[in-house]
């Protein structure tokens, strides 16, 4: 699995490509809001694909812990009423885990792939049995009523 560093470095060139914001400017002090917006996104990609605590965000950010917290209520609020800002999140999240699941970075194996389609299938063959039994104990005026 990749180290902390590098899924901070790609996430933070994501950012950097998505918004058309030079990574230095996205982490120097400057409060225009397309600046911490891209922060905003930066800080809770980390915060989703690490396991990095609010004092490590704090440092990749040169902030303190208290803009962490600001920035995942930002972040709460504007995806939940900002359809844009919501988009962008999501592509740059997409793009991250469409890099990561390319053939480069294969973090499933195909031999657990088939074990989950096999348990899956066994899980359905049990369902359908469950059904027919469910079908075959109730009249026909339960059918029609339920």
């Amino acid at each position: 699995m990749e180290n902390v560093e590098e899924i901070s470095d790609v996430l933070l060139k994501i950012v950097e490509l998505k918004t058309g914001i030079d990574r230095k400017e996205i982490l120097e002090n400057n409060r225009k809001r397309k600046f911490v917006m891209a922060r905003c996104f930066y800080v809770n990609l980390l915060h989703i694909f690490t396991d990095l605590s609010e004092t490590e965000l704090s440092k990749k950010i040169n902030k303190d812990r208290g803009t962490v917290y600001h920035m995942y209520k930002i972040h709460e609020d504007l995806i939940s009423v900002d359809k844009a800002y919501m988009k962008m999140f999501e592509e740059c999240s997409d793009r991250y885990v469409a890099m990561v699941c390319n053939s480069k970075y294969t973090l499933i194996d195909p031999a657990i792939i088939m074990e989950r389609l096999i348990r899956a299938e066994a899980e359905i063959r049990e369902l359908k049995e469950l059904l027919l039994i469910k079908l075959s104990t109730q009249s026909d005026d339960e059918l029609i009523t339920s």
